[in-house]
Order: C-alpha cells, then structure tokens, then sequence
C-alpha cells in the first residue's frame, strides 16, 4: 500500500494546485474538488476497508464525469486518485 500512497499523495498535491488555478467565478467545482479532497483525506487516515472504499471511488468517478469537459487537468488526477483507491 506504500507505493499506492505515494501516487495518491502526489496527485493530491497536483489536485490542489490545479484547484488553486481554478477560476474564482467557479465556486461550484471548486466546492465539490475542496470535499472530495476533505473525504480522501479522512479515508487515507482513517480505515482501509474495500467496502469504505468503494462510495468514495464512485464520489471520484462522478466529479470526473461532471467537470472532464470544463476542467480536464482536474479530472486527470481525480483519475489517478481512484486508481491509486481502486
């Protein structure tokens, strides 16, 4: 799990540095990363359990779909945190 939790430390870091990128006129998705980002976190310290996973994997899988369009960057280590999950 270590090498997992490297990839997924680092596109955390990535993530929040495309969030700060993020228009101030967009408070919707900034919203919605800034939660997401919360419930990676209070996973990552919190239990390993596949069936705690899966919800927060699914919660991922729905921000990409929402915000692919708009905001690709963002979506694209969204992706590399729910493979890192998964």
């Amino acid at each position: 799990m270590a090498m997992e939790n490297g990839k997924l430390d680092t596109a955390l870091v990535r993530l929040r540095e495309e969030l700060g990128r993020l228009k101030s006129g967009d408070v919707v998705a900034r919203q919605h990363i800034e939660q997401l980002i919360a419930d990676i976190e209070g996973h990552v310290s919190g239990s390993d359990a596949a069936q705690e996973r899966e919800p927060l994997v699914a919660n991922i899988s729905d921000a990409v779909r929402r915000f692919e369009v708009e905001h690709p960057k963002l979506t694209a280590y969204l992706g590399e945190i729910a493979a890192a999950l998964g």
